[in-house]
């Protein structure tokens, strides 16, 4: 890969990076007038006209096989539908920055799948790595358990940790989708396919009521998660990914949990704990490992 390439894949893994960085915050902030699951679905909703238009203008279309219609919907219903309804229901219950700890996972994860659909035997550093991540999962939940700290809930968190990895799963659809089509056809089929799955959730679930009583920064913070982490950042992720492989890439995602614990006490005030520092190391650590046996 030339110099010129690598400078551009870099660039836009990382502006999807600091956009998911920041999603913890902007989620938290809307389920102060709305709760989790309807922050969670609203996200595609608020996102949909726009992957229509982009998709009208440019004629992108999804080949009729049977292999592309479904990785896109489980782009779609892993990435945009499960990820963003448990992530932002985990949010609502836990901090913050709890919630930006909990993304570093998300590389644990990824490096787990794919060793699966590659069915490639790891070798020790790719196991310490995952053993290591998961003790550090596991206290971020011990904190929520055993200390008492404002906001925090093991619930939360656990709901956090399976959004990651729902959406893990949808990223990696995506990103083989995209060298078959690109990028913008994978990312706003994928919205569509979520908007699709999750009005019926917003009509019958949320309901009218509650969509008026959420205030001008719950609208905003909404907004900035539907047209960046929905489009934007999944747009980037999943070309990154796809011109840079998930294990080159995926590493990358060390540098959401710094931008979310660094955002959540300037802008929410939230504590910054010792044992969310601890934790946070200990995953990205192992993450470290686990990206080191797949480079």
């Amino acid at each position: 890969m030339s110099q010129t390439n690598l400078v551009r894949l870099y660039t836009i893994a990382l502006i999807a990076v600091l956009i998911y960085g920041a999603t913890p915050v902007f989620t938290k902030v809307a389920t102060a007038t709305a709760d989790g699951i309807t922050v969670g679905a609203l996200r595609a909703l608020v996102a949909a006209p726009l992957a229509i238009l982009v998709i009208l203008l440019g004629r992108h279309r999804i080949p009729l096989t049977r292999n592309a219609i479904g990785l896109v919907v489980v782009s779609g219903v892993g990435g945009l539908v499960l990820f963003p309804v448990f992530f932002s229901w985990g949010v609502q219950l836990t901090t913050a920055g709890h919630a930006a700890a909990g993304t570093a996972f998300g590389a644990v994860m990824a490096g787990m799948i794919s060793a699966m659909i590659d069915r490639r035997m790891p070798g020790w550093p790719w196991w310490i790595g995952i053993a290591t991540g998961t003790i550090g999962a596991l206290l971020l939940i011990w904190e929520a358990v055993g200390i008492e700290v404002e906001g925090v809930s093991w619930q939360g968190d656990a709901l956090v940790f399976l959004g990651m990895f729902l959406g893990v799963v949808g990223y990696i659809a995506g990103s083989r989708l995209t060298r078959q089509i690109g990028s913008v056809s994978v990312t706003m089929w994928s919205v569509l396919v979520a908007a699709t799955a999750l009005l019926p959730l917003v009509v019958l679930y949320s309901g009218a009521e509650t969509l008026m009583v959420i205030d001008l920064d719950g609208w905003l913070s909404i907004l900035a998660l539907g047209w960046g982490s929905t489009i934007v950042a999944y747009l980037f992720w999943n070309r990154a990914l796809a011109d840079g492989g998930v294990a080159r890439i995926g590493a990358l995602q060390l540098l959401q949990p710094p931008v979310g614990i660094a955002l959540a006490p300037l802008l929410l005030g939230e504590p910054v704990t010792l044992p969310l520092l601890i934790a946070t190391a200990i995953i990205l650590f192992g993450v470290i490992l686990v990206q080191r046996e797949r480079s």
